[in-house]
């Protein structure tokens, strides 16, 4: 077939894997709503690390990046702690100690 439409046949399955990496990839608004449902579910805590976890345990193969585009598209933004109080070291600490 290669040699009747005169094309290499690296081209052609170039062309044909290309359109197959296509299909294998789920729409956006499926994978939309599955991040909106697993971020809501688990209290708005889950950021891309996670909900990819998620994703993945349910058989879906999406990156990061595109988990993070999408989070940043509907303004999902994932709540964290922050440190409340900082530990200063104690003068007891710092006299040396020999061994006597």
């Amino acid at each position: 077939m290669c040699k009747v439409l005169r094309i290499p046949r690296s081209t052609y399955y170039y062309e044909v894997n290309k359109l197959s990496d296509r299909e294998k990839e789920p729409p956006d608004e499926d994978v939309t709503e599955k991040i909106i449902h697993i971020f809501n579910t688990n209290r708005r805590c889950f950021g891309t690390r996670r909900i990819k976890i998620a994703l993945d345990k349910q058989g879906l193969k999406v990156s990061r990046r595109r988990i993070g585009r999408i989070m940043k598209s509907k303004n999902l933004i994932s709540t964290y702690t922050s440190l409340r109080y900082r530990a200063f070291p104690d003068r007891s600490n710092e006299r040396n100690i020999t061994n006597g």
